[in-house]
This record gives C-alpha cells, structure tokens and sequence, in this order.
C-alpha cells in the first residue's frame, strides 16, 4: 500500500510553464527593499562605479602598447608613462576590490533583513489564518514556503538581480568602448552573438526543465521524511524499515538524476561558450593582425579588443545561468504572494463588543455546519448552557462534539444559525477577546519546547506568578518538577520528556492558570490512569466552582456529576436531562451509549453505590 507521498498531487505551481518574467511579480518582490532603499542606492553607486572600472583595465593596455612601448620620444619619458599608467591599472584593480567587497557588504545585509522581514509576516499571516486554512493546506507544504521559498528568494535579493545588473552594465560598457575605439572589430567581435543567443536560448529552456524536476523532488522526499519521521514508531514497532528505506532510495534517487540533469546541461553550455567566445577572438586575431599590417589599426587597439572579446563573452554565459536562477526565486516569490493574498475568513469586527470578562452563559440557536460545503456535521444544533452550568456531550464518534467546541471558540463559522456568549454573538466579539474566555483542555495535548512555566503562560512576560504557582499547587506537579532534569524544568520538545498522562495534567494546569471563565474538556481524562484521573476530579470539583464547563467524555465516571447532558446523533440533538433521568428512557440512545460501555467493562456502579448488571438493566 502506497503512502501518501509516494504520489504527490503535483501543485498548480509545478504543473504549469512559468513566465519568462512577471515585471509585476519582480515590482513586488523589490518593494520589500525600501526600508533599506539608501543601502540599495549606495550599493548601485558601488555596482556603476565597478562596471566602469571593469572596462580601464584592457583601455589602459592600449595605452601601454601604442604610447608607451611603441610611442615615440625619449625612453625615460616613455618609461615614465608606462610606470604611471602601471600605477593607474593597480588603483583600478584596488578601487574594483574596495568597491565590489562595499557593494556585496550592503546588499548581502539589506538581502538578509529582507529575508528577516519576509519570514515575520509570512509567520504572522499563518498564524492569523482560520483553522480551514489548515486543513487544506499540508504542514509540510506550508513549512517549505516558511523556510525553503524564502530562501530562494535570497538569491534574488543578494546576487540575483545584482548580477543581472551587472553584467549588464558591463556589456554596455564594453560595447560602447569597443564601437568608440573601433567600430569594424567591434561588428566582428560581435559576429558570434546571434549563435551565442540561440545557444542560451536551448540552455535555458532545458535548464527550467531540470530544475523544476529538482524542486519536485526535494518537495516529495521532505514529504516522505516529514510522513515516516513523524510515524516512525509505527514504522518500527511493524517491522517496515527495510521497506521504507527502499522507497526513499528511489525517491532519493529520483532526485539524484535529475541533479544530474542540470548538471549535464552545464558541463555542455559552458564549454559550447568557450568555443563560441574562442572563435571569436580567432576571427577577431586574423582580422586585426591584418588591419594591424596595414596600419589600419594599432598594436594595442588589437590587444586590448581581444581582452574586451574575453571579458565580453563571459557576463552572455552568465545572464542565461543567473536569469534561470532568477526565474526560480520568481516561482518562489509567486508561492508565498499566493499564501499572504489568502486573507483568512474568520476575523474581529471593526467595532467589537467590549466585555472584560463573560458572566459564562452559552446559546447555540439553530445552528447548522459543514467542513465541505455539503455534508453538514451539525443539523439544526439549539441549546443553552447558564453561566456556572456543567453539561456534558456524549455521543458516538462523528455525532459532532468536537465541531461544537470549535465553533464555541470560534476556529469556524456556522454555515447558518448563530452562537453566543453572555447574549452576543460571536461575531460581534472581539476574536482575541473572545478566545481568553474559554480554555480548552484535548484529548492530545500540545506542549511546547521550553520550561513548564512558559507552558503554563504561554510566554506571557506579564503572567502573575501566584497563578502559575497556584495551578502546579491544585493539580499537583510538585513531583513532576522535581523529576525534570534541568532546573529550568524544561519539558523538551513537543513535552518529550512527560508520559501521556504527564503531558494531561501540564495542559490541565494551564488551563486553570489562565482562568477562564467557560472551560472545556474534550476528552481530557481520556488518556491518564485511574489515580491522575482522581486527583484531576478533585481539581475540578475546587477551582471550577462558577465556571460554566462544558465536558466531552465517555468514561461515565466524568460526565455523572455533570448538571445535564446533551446527547448528539448523526449531527443533531436528540436528548437532553441528567444521568438518571436519561437513564429511565428505554430506548434512549444515551442508554444503549451506557449499556454499549457496560458490556466491555463487565459491570460498574450507580449512583447510589449499588452494583449494576448491563444483562439485567440499570436502576
């Protein structure tokens, strides 16, 4: 059986041709430079002033050769020339070198705090984004646009479009030198452009062809190591290693060749350039030795065009290879300008309600819902919860509970009907407000790599401490802190160092930290022993005093001291009253729910203490 990364769904991003060059995309991508336009505008001085030095070097030559050496007038004048101008040619190479480090020194640190800037707003609009985002969108897929595409784009920024620029401007400046000395060489040093164009032309094309199957690759192996790292204990406990590791050698393989694609097409290009850019300065050294013969044009107008035709053809090579690169950071920038233009659909309104802290009273009133647009979770959902009010949902798996809490706290809208807390809807609260009022406590906790005390603020530098203190006092992780190996009481990445149960009690403790006056418990005693579990109960019956809590479970022993239960069914409510009053319904579906759980556990207990056989019914 194939996993899910064996055959990616290919993004609409991999499938389709890219544009040569999207000049809007570009516009946007170097918008993120203006805070730091007066670095970039230093570093174009920089990158004009090393272009026109580029072109001194082989002019300087010339006047060495025709003034110097074969000039006329005294030896020592002539020797004095050639030492000034020995001298000229050094300062040039100095003022290149000062320049260039300047120049690369500005545009790598403006490169990197572009790159800065774009992971922060990049991580806040993820975190701004509603919980369907995330269900749609793979993790993987999302951490490769935070890490991965950003990085490209440093291409982009650093040397991309810098040495684009560049080479430009040195082939402007060469030309022009070239016609201004003399325009005949000059047309003949060109003579091999058009097949030097037409030979970038074929690179490129192929080039984009194997980079795109390079980007897929590492897209399907980073998936493959994210699936199998993540379940790799699965992977062990079944014995699969050996399997897996064949599948990500063809994967790695795969990606393997097609590396080596590019690389083919390298080792061919640049030695094509050669011959190119060598049969030109031999068309150019038998034209000029002739024109040099007849004195047509000087020793050293010939010497230095042959250095001009060797710089000359280099930045050509250059520009197909950076503008390959460039379209890749190009592609890159089109992904993450696809993720910020997603706004996400559940936000505060202009003018929220201003409640400091909500009395607890809940009312959902016809409320229907659908993660799909057409197979509606919940029908017609209508009930209230008084302020203060414990009430449990039960109901098999599917029937909803979990889609009810996500709607309380509001990670998605009803598709109709409405919610509301203390009588406003929660459309008119304000989002961040709103979510201070309802602490939640899962069935899988998540913890977070750090100290037990910033999993219980949740970094908040303001957190009173008598809070934390008083919530390791009430649920009991004196012990726990002891037993951490550092005196930070760092819990590891993910909580890696706590059982499950640990892991339970630290997500409990946070949520009464914080407290809240509407708490919830989405199976929350569902994953701890029998002695955590009553040191959780006796937490709750003390601090949850005046708290309206909302209870998911199907361990009886939880939802039995609840005020009322609401039983759900196929997405509606079907009943509704206490333990015993549910219990007295004969073809209740909360009796059958209770019957189901008393035949696995054998027997159990009622109320009033006395024994209870599910074959000869409940009391």
């Amino acid at each position: 059986m194939r996993s899910i990364s064996d055959e990616l769904p290919l993004g609409e991003e991999e499938l389709k041709e890219h544009r040569d060059l999207d000049w809007s995309l570009l516009r946007r991508l170097l918008s993120y430079l203006k805070p730091y336009r007066l670095r970039v505008a230093a570093a174009g001085i920089l990158l004009v002033a090393v272009s026109a030095l580029s072109v001194a070097g082989p002019f300087l030559v010339k006047m060495a050769i025709d003034r110097s050496l074969h000039g006329d007038g005294p030896l020592e004048q002539r020797l004095a020339l050639l030492t000034s101008i020995a001298a000229l040619y050094l300062a040039a190479l100095l003022l290149t070198a000062l320049f260039s480090f300047l120049q690369g020194l500005l545009l790598q640190e403006a490169g990197q705090r572009v790159m800065n800037d774009l992971r922060r707003e990049l991580f806040r609009h993820v975190l701004a984004q509603d919980m369907a985002f995330f269900d749609r969108e793979p993790v993987g897929r999302l951490m490769t646009r935070l890490t991965s595409d950003v990085e490209a784009l440093n291409e982009l920024f650093t040397s991309g479009v810098v040495t684009i620029t560049m080479d430009l401007l040195t082939l402007l400046a060469i030309m022009s030198m070239m016609l201004w000395m003399d325009w005949r060489l000059a047309l003949i040093s060109f003579a091999v452009i058009p097949a030097l164009f037409a030979l970038s032309m074929v690179f490129r094309r192929r080039l984009r062809r194997a980079f795109r199957r390079v980007r897929l690759r590492v897209a399907r192996i980073n998936a493959f190591l994210q699936e199998h790292l993540s379940g790799l204990a699965v992977i062990q406990a079944f014995g699969q290693q050996e399997r897996r590791l064949q599948r990500f050698g063809r994967l790695n393989d795969e990606h393997m060749q097609a590396h080596l694609e590019t690389i083919a097409a390298f080792s061919i290009f640049f030695p094509a350039v050669e011959i190119l850019s060598t049969c030109a300065v031999v068309l150019l050294l038998w034209a000029g030795s002739t024109m040099v013969a007849t004195a047509a044009v000087s020793l050293g107008t010939l010497v230095a065009f042959v250095q001009y035709a060797q710089r000359f053809y280099r930045p050509i090579s250059d520009l197909s290879e950076k503008f390959n690169i460039l379209q890749g950071s190009m592609a890159a920038g089109e992904r993450l300008f696809q993720l910020l233009d997603r706004q996400p659909t559940i936000f505060s309104p202009p003018d929220p309600v201003r409640i400091d802290r909500a009395e607890g009273r809940i009312e959902f009133d016809d409320v229907h819902f659908s993660y799909d647009g057409s197979n509606e979770v919940l029908r017609g959902v209508g009930f209230s919860v008084e302020a203060g009010e414990r009430v449990a949902l039960v109901g098999a798996t599917g029937a909803g509970k979990t889609t009810i809490i996500s709607l309380l706290t509001r990670f998605y809208e009803p598709t109709a009907g409405r919610i509301l807390v203390d009588g406003v809807d929660l459309r008119r609260w304000d989002l961040r407000r709103l979510r201070e009022q309802v602490a939640v406590v899962l069935q899988d906790p998540r913890l977070f790599s750090g100290s037990l005390e910033e999993n219980l603020s949740l970094w908040r530098e303001d957190f009173d401490p008598a809070r934390l203190e008083e919530a390791i006092q009430r649920i009991g992780l004196q012990r726990l802190m002891e037993k951490l190996p550092h005196s930070d009481h760092s819990l590891g990445e993910g909580g890696e160092r706590l059982s499950t149960g640990e892991r339970q009690l630290v997500a409990f403790a946070r949520a009464l930290a914080h407290d809240p006056p509407i708490l919830v418990l989405d199976e929350a005693t569902a994953s701890v022993d029998t002695a955590t579990e009553l040191r959780i109960q006796r937490a709750i019956e003390i601090l949850l005093k005046g708290r309206t809590s909302l209870v998911i479970a199907h361990r009886l022993s939880t939802v039995r001291s609840v005020d009322r239960i609401l039983v759900l069914h196929h997405g509606r409510l079907v009943e509704e009253g206490s333990h015993r009053e549910l219990l007295a319904r004969p073809d209740g579906i909360y009796r059958r729910l209770v019957e189901a759980q008393l035949r696995r556990n054998g027997t159990m207990r009622s109320d009033d203490g006395e024994r209870t056989d599910p074959g000869k019914g409940t009391p």
